[in-house]
């Protein structure tokens, strides 16, 4: 439940910052100790062991970037030096000489850095499309501009003029789908490399003050020896990343400049798909065009709105394959960009640990534009329903006040969707699939103690049309809210947070009726003495609370200890996303991190961590720990495993509405393999499994894969994965008699796939990736048996095989006397899917795509695995092709 997962070695310098950043939130990660003394910054000050550089005053006119210094300015203003490693010997001076200079002018800021190097010949630099990462040597600045220790902008770059930048919060988090519009050029020479960055006050936040100071560091990466350094030195045993800065000075008579962006749009799309030629909805041909407007407005120096018109809501990657046998929604990562950029500030996790659980959220932005959720009946005829609901428009506001306050407001209108059906009998007719909805979040925080310290509030609410909604059997409505809070004590080496929430939806009885049965609760199981299941309610309450206590910072070990709990009727599925309720849980975890060379590890790192669950009616429904141990040698190679107990307990979610099953004990495990990322070919692997052997039930997965850089433009990786379950105890389905029967079988399940992907830049500004998946799963089941006695001492009395015989495309079988029919459950599904986007920023902000995606599905119901044959398969299929055009304008009148 609790189980940590790996930090990779350093592959570019946002992943170093960002795995340390993971560190710290997960409270799993330990650190060596700190470091001495404080860098001499030349023509500067140095106060409380904080760094400082004093910044200059430049007409902006006078500045251009090219990537040298040889505007007399720069010659004129203090020089930040000494800078101290954060990876791999931590707290020792860099290994190479770095300097660093910043002009203030009336518009923009202006940083020069040089990175010095004995080997020139050995600097990386390559080429890709803008925020990916590579391996490449880098340089960057890291700006707290509202100086509140708490959020900051990051801009980095490579030798090849690549960009990369992303929003830092509550210190240590990071949102990398922040997109600003700035400058930077580089140069090389036989001494080393140089950048020169012009950054826009437009695209920072900072207050209307005379005289300002700034939170300020430089980064470099120098990818040859995977070592981070920093002006204003960070390590692990700090616990922050934002709180570490360094101060630029001086900064005087800023004018907050009046922030105003506009991206209109135009797309233009084709698709050719395949149908049935009876189907009046069916074109073979199909053409798309739409226009629409993006706008960024600083309401005041501190506060953004963002607003989207008629967006363009698509993605250009697709969804992952997955084959879900559970009772829980599969969880999908979001990928449009007004979702993605900014981000952080709507966080809001109430899971614990890693894994399935791990994606719960009090919103969940994949919600609103989702696939429509009522079920169209063609009666005999056809029916045509979109992949998605429109959204109508959407906003946004963002930012943070100088009293220390950070806001998130989010909006967004989605339209009714209505099926268009043919019958087979009578006229055409329409029928809603999805109502009518608003969507929206408030999240407030407020800081103390320069951020130590922080309370917050969070709420959401959906709100639906109430008639479609009774149709259809949705909630009407729906309401979450509640407080957190976080506190740093004991030299900001211990935190102390938690959060208190509650949750409200209302609608039709059945709509209610549906939630009381939904897989999180399960109000109509029959065993249970602390819910009740009425059918006649059309409101159901609940709330959650979670608390801990964990030291993360100071020295090399870690302990933490906290619980947390849900009442059986909260409810936040309708924005957030939630899998479980009914629980109580206390857990413990304790930890070591060597971050700093030793033997022939560059670092290492192992926890423990242990917990109980129960559930409201005091039945013990988990009990487990795990063992998890990380390391990265010095030949830059990095292993990681891990082994996972969990004894038998009680399971009231097993039988899906039925009464209590005992489950037996399980033991996970995991481990994992990687070669040196500086080498231009490198292979992973990784490989996973869990085997229960009172029920003589395993699983085992194993996935390679291998990444080639060919050239200093091209990067090429193919990944594979294949794994195998045999589960005495699959779930097939309830059939009633006289008597509830809870049908399971035996399942051989295989499942397997290929990733492949290419990236080639032309320039920093235009570039081509290829994405590609084939995957093919199928499932046979085999010794079907019905639940006797669940509460049995042992596996073999809990159940009793029950005799089916073939009958058309199912099977049949006596139950209690009954004849019944239930459907053959075995499965072969093989899909593939791919995207080929060319990207050119042809001016800055403003971007021009074009896009061939193609899917092809195919199912049959043999339960039989055959790679080869299943691809053969699969590619006999026509294809469903997309071709699609898309233009970005970006002003800034």
């Amino acid at each position: 439940m609790i189980r940590r997962t790996r930090m990779r070695g350093l592959a570019g310098l946002i992943p170093a910052l960002a795995g340390l950043g993971a560190e710290i939130q997960a409270q799993e990660q330990a650190t060596g100790a700190p470091m001495g003394g404080v860098p001499v910054v030349p023509g500067c000050c140095d106060t409380d062991s904080v760094p400082v550089l004093a910044a200059t005053r430049v007409a902006d006119a006078h500045i251009t970037i090219d990537g040298a210094m040889e505007e007399e300015a720069w010659g004129a203003t203090a020089v930040a030096t000494r800078f101290t490693q954060f990876e791999p010997d931590e707290g020792e001076p860099a290994t190479q000489r770095t300097e660093a200079r910043v002009l203030y002018g009336a518009t923009a800021l202006f940083v020069f850095m040089r990175a010095h190097d004995t080997s020139p010949g050995e600097i990386a630099s390559q080429l890709t499309r803008r925020d990916q990462q590579s391996y490449s040597d880098l340089l960057g600045v890291v700006i707290d501009s509202y100086f509140d220790r708490r959020t900051a902008f990051q801009f980095v770059v490579n030798p090849a003029g690549v960009k990369q930048d992303m929003y830092r919060f509550d210190d240590t988090s990071e949102d990398t789908g922040w997109d600003a519009v700035w400058d930077v050029a580089t140069t090389r020479d036989e001494g080393g490399w140089s950048a020169e960055f012009r950054i826009p006050y437009s695209q920072l936040r900072f207050r209307d003050r005379e005289e300002q100071t700034w939170g300020i560091n430089f980064l470099r990466h120098l990818a040859r020896r995977e070592e981070l350094s920093a002006w204003a030195p960070t390590t692990r045993a700090d616990g922050g990343i934002v709180s570490r800065l360094g101060e630029l000075r001086g900064l005087r008579d800023l004018d907050p400049p009046r922030r105003l962006e506009i991206v209109p749009y135009s797309l233009a799309s084709l698709r050719r798909a395949p149908g049935d030629e009876a189907n009046p909805f069916h074109r073979a041909t199909d053409v798309l065009a739409s226009v629409g407007t993006d706008l960024r407005y600083g309401v005041t120096s501190d506060i953004t709105l963002d607003v989207t018109i008629n967006p363009d809501f698509g993605q250009v990657e697709a969804d992952p394959a997955q084959v879900n046998l559970t009772a829980f929604e599969t969880f999908l990562p979001e990928r449009r960009p007004f979702f993605v950029e900014g981000a952080g500030i709507f966080n809001f996790g109430i899971a614990l640990g890693d894994g399935d659980d791990s994606n719960e959220s009090l919103f969940y932005s994949r919600r609103i534009g989702r696939p429509p959720q009522g079920w169209a009946d063609p009666r005999g005829g056809f029916a045509d329903v979109d992949d998605r609901t429109t959204i109508l428009g959407a906003w946004k506001l963002s930012g943070k006040t100088a009293g220390g306050w950070s806001i998130g407001a989010l909006h967004a209108m989605t339209a009714e969707e209505r099926a268009d059906v043919a019958p087979g009998e009578g006229d055409r007719f329409q029928e809603p699939v999805e109502p009518f909805s608003n969507h929206g979040v408030l999240r407030l925080q407020k800081d103390f103690a320069e951020g130590r310290s922080a309370v917050g509030f969070i709420g959401t609410t959906v709100q639906r049309d109430a008639g479609v909604a009774e149709e259809l059997a949705l909630r009407s409505a729906a309401y979450t809210g509640g407080v957190d809070f976080r506190h740093r004590f004991g030299g900001a080496a211990w935190q102390l947070e938690g959060h208190v929430l509650g949750s409200y939806v209302q609608g039709s009885a059945n709509a209610i009726a549906r939630t009381q049965r939904s897989p999180a609760r399960y109000y109509q199981r029959p065993d249970a003495g602390h819910v009740r299941y009425d059918g006649g309610r059309t409101g159901l309450g609940g709330g959650a609370a979670n608390f801990g206590v964990m030291k993360f910072a100071g020295s090399p070990w870690r302990i933490g200890t906290g619980f947390q709990t849900r009442t059986p009727g909260f409810e936040v599925n309708d924005m957030g996303y939630q899998r479980d309720a009914d629980y109580f849980v206390h857990w413990i975890w304790g930890g070591y991190q060597r971050s700093t060379p030793q033997g022939p590890f560059r670092n290492w790192s192992v926890n423990l961590n242990g917990w109980n669950l129960w559930n409201y009616d005091r039945d013990r429904t988990g009990t487990g720990g795990n063992l998890n141990l990380n390391f990265q040698l010095r030949n830059f190679w990095y292993g990681y495993g891990g082994v996972n107990q969990e004894l038998g307990a009680w399971s009231d979610g097993l039988l899906r509405g039925g009464p209590l099953f005992r489950a037996e004990a399980r033991t996970n495990f995991w481990a994992g393999l990687g070669s040196d990322a500086r080498k231009p070919v490198r292979i992973n692997v990784n490989s996973w499994g869990n085997v229960r052997p009172e029920s003589d039930s395993w699983s085992l997965g194993f996935s390679p894969t291998l990444s080639v850089r060919p050239s200093g433009r091209a990067t090429f990786s193919l990944g594979a994965r294949l794994s195998r379950n045999s589960d005495d105890r699959q779930w097939v389905r309830r059939i009633d008699t006289d008597a509830p029967n809870y049908l399971f079988a035996r399942i051989e399940q295989t499942t397997g796939g290929l990733t492949a992907r290419m990236d080639y830049a032309f320039t920093p500004d235009l570039s081509l990736q290829v994405y590609a998946q084939p995957f093919v799963g199928s499932g046979s089941y085999r010794g079907f048996k019905r639940v006797a006695d669940p509460r049995a001492e042992r596996y073999a009395d809990r159940f009793e095989a029950v005799e089916v015989l073939p009958e058309g495309d199912g099977y049949r079988a006596e139950l209690d006397g009954s004849r019944v029919w239930f459907g053959n459950p075995d499965f072969s599904f093989r899909q593939f899917r791919s995207n080929t986007v060319l990207r050119w920023e042809y001016s800055p902000g403003s971007v021009l795509y074009f896009v061939w995606s193609q899917g092809r599905n195919h199912t049959a119901g043999t339960g039989e695995f055959d790679f080869a044959s299943d691809l053969g398969d699969l590619f006999g299929v026509t294809p469903d092709n997309v071709f699609m055009v898309k233009l970005s304008y970006w002003l800034s009148p």
